[in-house]
């Protein structure tokens, strides 16, 4: 009976949870120098310097790379997909929703320290 009781406590909780509003936040990350990976078109102390500000697709691929992972950070109210590759061009067909026929309304992508690209595609 116990379980029962402490089952419906957890589908009622999850229901009933709201869902606020995302906030946009902007972040700041020097890439270190002495970990960069040898990236055709820069060197070691011509790598960008990313400010990350989720109001863009562009701010969003530039978080990712600075971080190394591919995840969504919120700050879009439509659909956005995410994506990594060896290549821009990579990263962007490997978006979410790339082949649904949405129209694109915006799109980023960054360099990582790891050489691999980050991208962010935003939809409507």
């Amino acid at each position: 009976m116990v379980r029962v009781f402490t089952c419906l406590f957890l589908v009622v909780s999850a229901l009933t949870v709201e869902a606020a509003p995302r906030r946009r936040y902007t972040y700041t990350t020097t890439p270190s120098t002495s970990s960069m990976p040898r990236v055709e078109g820069y060197t070691s102390s011509s790598m960008p310097t990313y400010t990350g500000n989720t109001g863009s697709a562009q701010g969003v691929a530039e978080m990712m790379a600075s971080r190394g992972v591919m995840q969504h950070f919120g700050g879009n109210t439509g659909y956005e997909g995410v994506g990594t590759g060896s290549t821009p061009e990579q990263a962007l067909g490997n978006c979410c929703y790339s082949n649904s026929g949405m129209a694109v309304v915006d799109q980023g992508v960054a360099c990582g320290r790891n050489g691999r690209w980050y991208a962010c595609k935003r939809y409507r």
